[in-house]
């Protein structure tokens, strides 16, 4: 009788310790609005959790691609740079997830999978586990997780636990979309100018992504290119060369789009001199962009102004902007597509 109650007991302890770390792992995620901070944060609770030294998260992210990618931020994983990690939006384990959203491991896909090219990119990392995010019916991403530092299979209550903390997170993930899209440009992916000067305010009230340099970025000659071959192509060439800024930059930096062709880049922890070869390489990319209008190559430059973030010239983000704004102007007055330090 007294062994029953002491194991109702540890049973009951351990209920209520697991719901007291779901509390905690729900308060992080949904008080974080910065999509890949929360990506990050999703990925340290499992490996936390689950003791692993090897997770990813496969992820759609609407606003960039319809398919599930693999996060960049992923750990242990040893990946080839010439390969894209992708799981297809209209592939087979998609809509098995949505019929059946429990955890899987390698071996129980691999037997409920008739198409094994669709799951290609799993059988390359070879995770043990993979765990599935569906919020409202939707599959919004797959946490894969390698093998537990003690060599142990994933018992039930421990899938179920991953099970619960991917349900929170899929709620935090559509959160966090819906914040994103409201701060974003549509046409470029690149955040609103509103969003440039709340971030420039929150690192001159904080040391910690200093030195901080801003790029201002402005395609050459662009009202010639509409009047020339017409605003449909307009846009294409400003989601070409906003495609290359992106591309150009790390996750912890942010790009705005600042006016119909000007762009900006705030480039967190980086000095002017690092800063400077940023964008050389992404004003050296523009222009070898290959694009073409009815047949006829068209070329297309890009001029930038640099300034780097010093206390005494900067009292408020405005006075950063400016001087990056005089370096833009200095690189057009003497023949465009150059980089101008201010």
């Amino acid at each position: 009788m007294n062994r029953n109650v002491d194991e109702l007991i540890r049973k009951y302890e351990s209920e209520i310790k697991d719901l007291k770390e779901l509390l905690e792992i729900s308060k992080s995620l949904s008080s974080n609005l910065e999509y890949h901070s929360l990506l990050d944060s999703l990925l340290f609770a499992c490996m936390g959790h689950a003791r692993v030294t090897k997770a990813g998260l496969f992820i759609n992210n609407k606003l960039s691609h319809s398919d599930f990618t693999l996060y960049r931020n992923y750990e242990g994983f040893n990946t080839d740079k010439n390969i894209r990690y992708v799981i297809p939006q209209h592939s087979e384990i998609v809509k098995l997830f949505k019929e059946h959203p429990v955890c899987y491991t390698m071996p129980e896909l691999l037997k409920d999978i008739q198409n094994i090219a669709d799951i290609k990119s799993f059988t390359i990392l070879e995770p043990t586990l993979i765990i599935p995010i569906i919020n409202k019916g939707n599959l919004q991403g797959m946490i894969v997780l390698g093998e537990k530092i003690e060599n142990m299979e994933f018992p039930e209550s421990e899938k179920n636990f991953l099970l619960n903390i991917a349900g929170l997170a899929a709620i935090a993930i559509y959160n966090a979309f819906l914040f994103e899209v409201s701060t974003t440009d549509m046409m470029t992916k690149l955040k609103l100018r509103h969003v440039l000067f709340q971030t420039l305010q929150q690192d001159f009230n904080s040391d910690r992504n200093l030195p901080l340099s801003l790029l201002m970025m402005d395609i050459d000659k662009f009202k010639k290119v509409n009047d020339t071959y017409g605003h449909a192509f307009g846009d294409i060439v400003i989601k070409e060369v906003t495609s290359v800024i992106r591309g150009g930059i790390r996750m912890q930096d942010m790009a705005a789009r600042y006016g119909g062709e000007e762009f900006t880049v705030v480039l967190h922890k980086i000095p002017a001199h690092e800063a400077y070869k940023i964008a050389e390489r992404i004003r050296q990319k523009v222009e070898n962009l290959s694009l073409t209008h009815k047949g006829t190559r068209v070329n297309i430059s890009l001029s930038v102004g640099l300034s780097e973030y010093t206390p005494s010239l900067d009292a408020k983000p405005m006075d950063l902007i400016k001087r990056a704004d005089l370096a833009l102007y200095e690189a057009k007055r003497n023949g465009r597509n150059q980089v101008r330090l201010a």
